[in-house]
C-alpha cells in the first residue's frame, strides 16, 4: 500500500515537471527577446555627389536707370505745354514753350551790333593800310600810325565781343524751347501756360524718368560679398533672378554690374548692383524684390534640411547607419543652404547612409532597420 502511494506521487510530479517545462520555456525565450534590443525603423539616404548652381539670396530695390529733372534755362512766362503727362517722350522732344519774344529782340539787337562793329572793322582796317603805305615815304609820323594800329585791334575786338553776344543771346533763345534730354515717362507738370518761371528755380518742371533699362540695388554685408566673389570666380557674367512676392517670377533675368569699393559705416554692408530689361516696365522705382545671385556650379554633398540638427552648442550633427546596421552621431559642418538641402563641407563623404527620418529616439550603437519607402528614396 505504502509503495503505490509513493508510485502515484512520483507519477503526479512527472506529469506537473512535463506540464511546467513548456512554461518556462517560453518565459525564458521572452526574456532573452527582451534583453535584445530591437532594431528603430528610419528612413536614410545614401550621399553621393549633387551638380548644383550655388546662388546668393539678397533684398533688393529697383531704382529708375535715369531720372532728367526738367528746369528753365531762362525766365519767362510759359506759353504752351507740349506733351501728356505720364506719356512717354523721346529724347530732344520739346516739353514747353517759354515766350521767346524777349530773347528775340535781343538776339536781333546784338546782330546789329555785330554789322555795325563789322562795318567800324572795315574802315579802320583801310585807315591803317594807309598809314602803313604812307609811314614808308614819311608822310605820317610813327604815332599817327601807332594809333591807326591800335584802333584796328580795338575795332577787331568789337567784332570778336559782338559775335560772343549773338552766341550768348541765341543760346538764351533757344531756351525759350525746353527739351527732354532722355527717353522716358515724363510725370506731372508742375507749371502751366500762363505761368512765369525763373532760370534754375528750385522747383521742377517736370521730371521724366527712364525705366528700360532698370537698376536693381543690394546690400550685403562686407564677408558675404568676399565669399560671393570667391564663389563666382569661375563665372564670366553672374546673372540674377527676382522673386516679386505673392510666388510672381520676374520673368526677364538681370545681369550682375558691380560692388562699391567702399563699406557703409552704419551698417558695415556694401552696395551691390544689378541691371535688367523692363520692356513691359512690370518693375518701378522703390519696388522692393528679393533678388538671386546665380553664381558657380559645383559639386557638392546635400542632405535634407531635418537630417542636420543643430546641438545646444550650436554644432551641426547628423544621424548615420554604419556597417554593423548601427547608429551613429557624426558631427558635420554645413554653412550654406541650396533649396531645402544643406550644403556639407566636413563630417561626411560620398556612400555615407545618412538618416533623415526616425531619428528622436536614437541613442547610438541602437540598431537600425531602413524601412522600404526609404530604400525606394535610396
Amino acid at each position: 500500500m505504502k509503495t503505490k502511494t509513493i508510485l502515484r506521487i512520483f507519477t503526479v510530479a512527472i506529469t506537473l515537471v512535463a506540464t511546467l517545462q513548456p512554461s518556462f520555456a517560453a518565459k525564458a525565450a521572452e526574456q532573452a527577446q527582451q534583453q535584445t534590443p530591437r532594431a528603430v525603423p528610419v528612413s536614410a539616404i545614401t550621399l553621393k555627389t549633387t551638380t548644383i548652381q550655388l546662388k546668393q539670396h539678397l533684398p533688393g530695390r529697383s531704382v529708375a536707370y535715369k531720372v532728367a529733372e526738367i528746369r528753365p534755362q531762362v525766365t519767362g512766362i510759359i506759353t504752351e505745354r507740349l506733351f501728356t503727362e505720364g506719356s512717354m517722350v523721346e529724347q530732344g522732344q520739346q516739353l514747353y514753350q517759354i515766350n521767346p519774344a524777349p530773347y528775340q529782340a535781343v538776339y536781333n539787337k546784338v546782330k546789329a551790333d555785330l554789322l555795325r562793329a563789322e562795318a567800324n572793322l572795315a574802315s579802320v582796317a583801310a585807315k591803317e593800310a594807309r598809314y602803313r603805305e604812307s609811314l614808308k615815304v614819311s608822310v605820317v609820323s610813327e604815332q599817327d600810325y601807332d594809333d591807326a594800329k591800335a584802333a584796328l585791334l580795338d575795332a577787331k575786338a568789337s567784332v570778336a565781343i559782338a559775335k560772343a553776344a549773338i552766341e550768348s543771346a541765341e543760346i538764351d533763345l533757344n531756351y525759350t524751347k525746353v527739351y527732354s534730354p532722355i527717353s522716358g515717362q515724363i510725370g506731372k507738370s508742375t507749371f502751366t501756360e500762363g505761368a512765369l518761371v525763373t532760370a534754375n528755380q528750385s522747383t521742377l518742371l517736370a521730371k521724366v524718368t527712364q525705366l528700360d533699362p532698370i537698376y536693381v540695388d543690394m546690400q550685403e554685408s562686407r564677408k558675404k560679398v568676399l565669399s560671393l566673389r570667391e564663389k563666382s570666380k569661375n563665372t564670366d557674367k553672374v546673372m540674377v533672378t527676382l522673386d516679386l512676392g505673392d510666388g510672381f517670377t520676374y520673368e526677364h533675368q538681370g545681369q550682375f554690374q558691380f560692388s562699391e569699393v567702399t563699406v557703409n559705416p552704419t551698417t558695415s554692408s556694401v552696395e551691390l548692383r544689378a541691371i535688367f530689361p523692363n520692356p513691359d516696365q512690370i518693375l518701378f522705382p522703390g519696388l522692393f524684390v528679393r533678388a538671386t545671385l546665380l553664381l558657380d556650379t559645383v559639386d557638392a554633398l546635400l542632405i535634407p534640411q531635418k537630417a542636420g540638427i543643430i546641438g545646444p552648442g550650436g554644432q551641426m550633427n547628423a544621424w548615420i547607419i554604419d556597417d554593423k546596421d548601427t547608429a551613429q552621431l557624426v558631427p558635420i559642418v554645413a554653412k550654406e543652404i541650396h533649396e531645402n538641402n544643406w550644403i556639407v563641407t566636413k563630417g561626411l563623404k560620398i556612400g555615407d547612409t545618412v538618416i533623415t527620418e526616425g531619428f528622436q529616439k536614437l541613442r547610438p550603437n541602437a540598431p537600425v532597420v531602413v524601412t522600404p519607402a526609404a530604400e525606394d528614396k535610396k
